[in-house]
């Protein structure tokens, strides 16, 4: 599966549709000079792991994002996404 690590989030979220991506206020979170103490949680635990997203994971889908995808549609969808990632090899 091809995703654009340009425009998807560690967690799946899609920036190119999200209101403060698309109005210049975020550049998303692969290019967000994070300060520290400051980093999300998929964004620290990605880079600490060495994978491009959650759903690579081989603890995905984890306790610690569950409340997160199901906050709203587009985390949910950023879960599905995140699922088939997890799946392309099995």
């Amino acid at each position: 599966m091809d995703v654009n690590t340009d425009l998807t989030a560690y967690c799946g979220v899609d920036c190119s549709v999200c209101a403060d991506f698309m109005e210049e206020k975020c550049p998303g979170c692969r290019k967000t000079d994070w300060q520290a103490g400051n980093t999300c949680l998929p964004v620290m635990c990605c880079r600490r792991k060495g994978i491009s997203f959650c759903g690579e994971c081989p603890s995905f889908p984890c306790a610690d994002m569950g409340d997160f995808y199901t906050e709203s549609e587009s985390h949910k969808q950023a879960y599905a996404l995140m699922l088939a990632i997890r799946n392309k090899d099995t």
